[in-house]
């Protein structure tokens, strides 16, 4: 039988923090009685859920509303709503008049009351996301950071922690769905704190429950991760050894204009955690070009990449946004110089996770599959790599299913990806 409610096409674009809002959202459209079509040409309603980080973030959320701006026909409307409508609403309906209604980011409930909830709002019940076999966790909102090239707070207001009691209800919701992987997000998780329960018990609380899954968790402010968060990342079994810590840079003067300093030497913090944390994969990234970078400082950053072998890192060219404060500093670089920095720095790294990877052939690994697409390869990860970011292990053999944990020796390794036989 139809639906009585509207179908709906939903894009999520972003950041896993947008996906989860969109996931949440699409909940309680559900049990208001709506449905969600898999195409914009099916559907009463167009979402586009945006993203406003960065300058090409911007571009692609603009040209996706001007793209779902094609379909209206008919009675279709088109909904803007998130990060970048958050900062830009009036320009939007300025530019595209095409859009019938925009909010920021807390509109879910306005979007509700939009697409006819009035009060219908049902038993909005979690289900397997598109993700399968992992799904996100956002335990928090907003940022207490002042980054002077960040927006988030500007966008996000200040950090406001949720509930444990929700997040370990949403926790075991998946987990007993067949959710394989909890991946634990938020703008500065490490600071994760609920009234005095803190991100430490939190992690240590989601591995208690039952069921064969891990734990992973994203984006570790450097100076936040405590005695207490590294002894739970080395003694908690389901919480693997990774730890995404965006550094940003190397050098204390550049971090100062960041405004990040006062968080202590980087070097000495990685040194830190491969001490503390046996078998711990480091994860960070870094900014190139930013106002005042010299080619002395980005030298010293490159030999620090070099030093310190991350597992994983990634690189972004400083993007201006404006009412950052350093928006206004002087001593803006040109894409050129940007654009060099990053590929030499890329390729540092290139070299150093093939050598990584090189040392893995003949181990015997266990991986989580998350693709069997193929009857012949199958796709999975190590617990040192997290989806859509970091590489993938090529299975070879065995009948393995989308969600298995398997143990794969490792056979060939390439830059960022690896190949194995199961066992």
């Amino acid at each position: 039988m139809e639906p009585k409610g509207k179908k709906i096409y939903l894009l999520s674009l972003g950041c896993p923090k947008n996906m989860v809002d969109s996931e949440h959202l699409v909940r309680r459209l559900k049990a208001a009685g709506n449905s969600m079509v898999e195409g914009p040409e099916e559907a009463d309603a167009l979402l586009v859920n945006t993203c406003g980080f960065i300058e090409e973030a911007k571009k692609e959320s603009v040209n996706e509303i001007l793209s779902l701006s094609k379909y209206k026909e008919n009675g279709k409307e088109l909904l803007v709503f998130g990060c970048l409508a958050q900062r830009y609403k009036n320009d939007l309906v300025k530019e595209i008049p095409e859009i019938d209604s925009i909010w920021g980011v807390d509109a879910e409930e306005n979007i509700a009351r939009h697409l006819g909830e009035n009060g219908n709002r049902g038993t909005a019940e979690i289900e397997l996301p598109a993700t399968f076999p992992y799904a996100y966790l956002k335990i928090a909102e907003g940022c207490k950071r002042k980054c002077a090239f960040c927006s988030i707070p500007a966008i996000r207001g200040p950090l406001a922690s949720f509930p444990p009691e929700e997040i370990l209800q949403e926790a075991e919701a998946y987990i007993q769905l067949g959710i394989k992987e909890l991946i634990i997000v938020s703008q500065d998780t490490a600071s994760y704190n609920y009234k005095g329960y803190g991100i430490a018990r939190l992690l240590k609380d989601i591995s208690s429950l039952k069921g064969d899954f891990w734990l992973r968790v994203h984006y570790l402010y450097p100076s936040a991760i405590d005695d207490g968060l590294m002894e739970t990342f080395a003694g908690e079994e389901k919480v693997v050894k990774y730890m995404d810590i965006p550094l940003q840079h190397s050098e204390d003067r550049i971090l100062r204009l960041m405004g990040r300093g006062g968080g202590g030497d980087p070097r000495k913090l990685i040194t830190r955690l491969r001490r503390g944390i046996p078998g711990a994969a480091i994860r960070t990234a870094f900014i190139v070009g930013f106002p005042g970078e010299t080619e002395e400082d980005f030298r010293a950053l490159r030999d620090f990449v070099e030093e310190a072998q991350f597992e994983h890192m990634g690189a972004f060219m400083y993007s201006k946004e404006e009412g950052t404060r350093a928006a206004s500093y002087k001593g803006q670089m040109p894409k050129s110089v940007k654009k060099r920095r990053y590929e030499e720095l890329m390729q540092a790294q290139a070299a150093i996770s093939l050598e990584r990877n090189k040392a893995l052939i003949g181990r015997k690994l266990k991986t989580l599959v998350e693709d069997d697409s193929d009857p012949k390869i199958k796709i999975g990860r190590l617990y040192s790599q997290a989806p859509e970011i970091d590489g993938v292990v090529f299975v070879q053999g065995g009948s393995l299913k989308k969600g298995d944990f398997a143990d794969v020796l490792i056979t060939e390794a390439y830059d960022y990806d690896l190949k194995g036989d199961a066992c």
